[in-house]
């Protein structure tokens, strides 16, 4: 049974004297994501400011791609482990998962805006039934993009509503973040993904336990 509650009470359970490490990386994340975007800005008005410009967007979706596993690495480890998440855990992430962040963004946005051309909603529900994907290739390495996403399908499926509705529970805190000129997203984040984290591990484990998945679909 999905219980947003719990997953969300447990996160900060999980991130009680452990809040350093997750909030400095998402202290970075942003800082480079905007850095990139203000220098997109700033060489458009140059000679060569289109192709700078497209550069600039390049690396801007491999920050996303990477900064993507980075994150959902970390906060996985917060959930399961009592261990605090340190600078290996960070590079570690961007060593072995670089490449499949990038390749699993574009599969994603690619699937996610094609069928939002049908319409918005239908995009919608799309992004959340692939949203658990990057879980699933943390947790199995050896599990590519596509694989990630069908997995992730399945472990959505009659639970898309209670996902959407839990990202609309933090809708509050990411306005007042807004109002902090987006500092607050320093601490939301973590505390946004750990819960995440918590819904994760259980959809897996009521895929698993009702036979709609088996451990060997976890596996190449």
């Amino acid at each position: 049974m999905f219980n947003r509650a719990i997953y969300k009470a447990h996160a900060l359970d999980q991130l009680k004297n452990r809040w350093v490490a997750p909030c400095l990386v998402t202290a970075a994340v942003l800082v480079i994501y905007v850095g990139l975007y203000v220098a997109s800005g700033i060489v458009a008005d140059t000679s060569k400011g289109a192709l700078l410009v497209q550069l600039i967007s390049l690396l801007i979706v491999c920050e996303v791609g990477i900064a993507s596993m980075v994150l959902h690495y970390v906060h996985l480890k917060i959930s399961r482990s009592t261990v605090p998440a340190t600078l290996d855990d960070v590079l570690v992430a961007i060593g072995d998962y670089s490449v499949k962040g990038i390749l699993g963004l574009l599969w994603y946005s690619l699937w996610v805006f094609l069928w939002s051309l049908l319409f918005y909603i239908p995009g919608i529900v799309k992004s959340i039934a692939y949203s658990q994907m990057f879980f699933v290739m943390i947790e199995n390495p050896e599990i590519g993009p596509m694989k990630a996403m069908n997995i992730s399908k399945v472990m959505t499926n009659g639970h898309k509503a209670d996902l959407f509705v839990m990202e609309l529970s933090f809708l509050g805190w990411g306005i007042l973040c807004c109002l902090s000129g987006g500092i607050g997203l320093v601490w939301l984040i973590p505390y946004e993904m750990t819960a995440f984290s918590n819904a994760y591990t259980a959809l897996k484990m009521e895929a698993i336990n009702t036979g709609k998945l088996t451990p060997a679909d976890f596996s190449k």
